[in-house]
Formats: structure tokens, C-alpha cells, sequence
């Protein structure tokens, strides 16, 4: 999925806590100038709007419902699209499992991301609802520039990928599909072999989303590749 450039838009991991209230990144804060006048943001989600009160550039009271409403769980990850004045349209990508939800916190919090990580697959793990069947994940700028894809950890232990040097297969909603491979290295799992193919006929560029969910995982596993629209 592509963001649009024209509006501006922030990330929000769901952390520990998550249902007393988000802060609005500090960066954010220069698209917000002249606001801070205004008492409440208005959310908007699938069709839906909530009345959320702003405390100091902090989403508090009415936060809550929003969060219990859209079934918000740690490992989860909001797009912040703003609509103008403190109106904001919300995206809700579901479980952005471990290693990625990990850098985002390491981002904005300044954390470790190995012991962050740890933490998280834990917790996320208890609120999975499609087990290790599937991961999301974002383009990130080196596997752009490198040509490889990193697996999340749990993701790739869960499914029996570490030191497994085979092919994969990975099919789009179109049924066309990749040949590529999957090798340990660096202690994680990754997938190389046209790589910067695959990224270049799905027109995939660094903040895009993807979904991978696994058909098969025999000697050379199958996945299905879903665009995040």
C-alpha cells in the first residue's frame, strides 16, 4: 500500500499502556501549528468517528473506546492521516509481529531492540488470532537498496526457518509468482534471489506494506503475497 504524499501522516505502534492514551510525535507537531486551541481530535476509522480529548498533544479521554471499539492488541500498527485542523483519518494495520513492532519502539522510545523484541513476541503472541500462519511487515529503506527481505523472528522460528537453506515461492493475488530463496545470516532469516525483482514488478518502495501469508511449508515453501490496500 501506498501512502499519499499530499496529507501528512505519522506512525503509531501500540505499546504497554496503549489504552490510557497515545502522544502525538514531537516531529509531528509542525503540521499541528495554530492548533493547540483545540480541545478534542477527531478520529476517523471504517466508516466511523470518535471524539478524543487532547491533553498537552496526548490522545486521552475518548481514547479508550477508540482502542476497545477497534480491538486495538500490542503488536498492532495505526496510520495517522491528517484530515485537517485536529481531524485525523486512522489506519489499523493487525500485528505487526516482533522484530519490526521492535524498531518502532526503538525509533521513538530508544530501546533495545533484541530485548524489546523479546518482550514483545511474548506479549503479542497471546493475542494472535492467525497463529504464525502470516506476518506483515513494511519496506524498509535496505531492502530496497540491498535486495533482501528480513524475516521477524518469531515469524521464522515459528514456521522452522532458521539454517533452512531452500527455495520459496511466493505467489500474488494475481497467481503470478517468484522463485526466490531463503538462507540464515547474521542470525536471521532472510530472503534473497530476486528480491529486487519481486519489489519492482509490485512497485513496492520504502514505507509500503505487505502480508504474507504461508499455503505451504514443505522443503520449498509457499507463501501468498497480499498488498496492504
Amino acid at each position: 500500500m501506498k501512502i499519499a504524499s499530499k496529507k501528512p501522516h505519522f506512525f503509531k505502534p501500540i505499546q504497554p499502556g496503549y489504552k490510557h492514551g497515545i502522544k502525538i510525535p514531537i516531529g509531528f507537531l509542525k503540521y499541528l501549528k495554530g492548533l493547540n486551541h483545540i480541545k478534542h481530535a477527531i478520529l476517523r476509522s471504517r466508516g466511523k468517528k470518535w471524539l478524543v480529548k487532547v491533553n498537552g498533544w496526548r490522545l486521552e479521554e475518548g481514547w479508550g473506546k477508540f482502542a476497545k471499539e477497534n480491538d486495538l492488541r500490542l503488536g498492532d500498527l495505526l496510520i495517522f492521516k491528517h484530515e485537517g485542523d485536529m481531524e485525523f483519518e486512522v489506519s489499523i494495520f493487525v500485528q505487526v509481529i516482533a522484530t519490526e513492532y521492535a524498531e518502532y519502539l526503538q525509533e521513538e522510545e530508544g530501546n533495545n531492540v533484541e530485548e524489546t523484541s523479546k518482550k514483545v513476541e511474548k506479549e503479542a503472541a497471546t493475542h494472535s488470532s492467525w497463529g504464525q500462519s502470516h506476518f506483515e511487515c513494511i519496506v524498509r529503506p535496505y531492502s530496497v537498496s540491498k535486495g533482501f527481505l528480513r524475516l521477524p523472528k518469531q515469524f521464522a522460528m515459528e514456521n522452522g526457518l532458521f539454517n533452512k537453506k531452500c527455495g520459496l515461492i511466493i505467489r500474488d493475488e494475481r497467481q503470478r509468482s517468484w522463485n526466490l530463496r531463503l538462507v540464515t545470516y547474521d542470525s536471521s532469516v532472510r530472503v534473497f534471489g530476486g528480491w529486487s525483482d519481486f519489489c519492482a514488478v509490485n512497485n513496492l518502495k520504502e514505507g509500503d506494506y505487505m502480508m504474507f501469508e504461508v499455503v505451504a511449508n514443505g522443503e520449498k515453501p509457499i507463501w501468498k503475497f497480499h498488498s496492504k490496500t
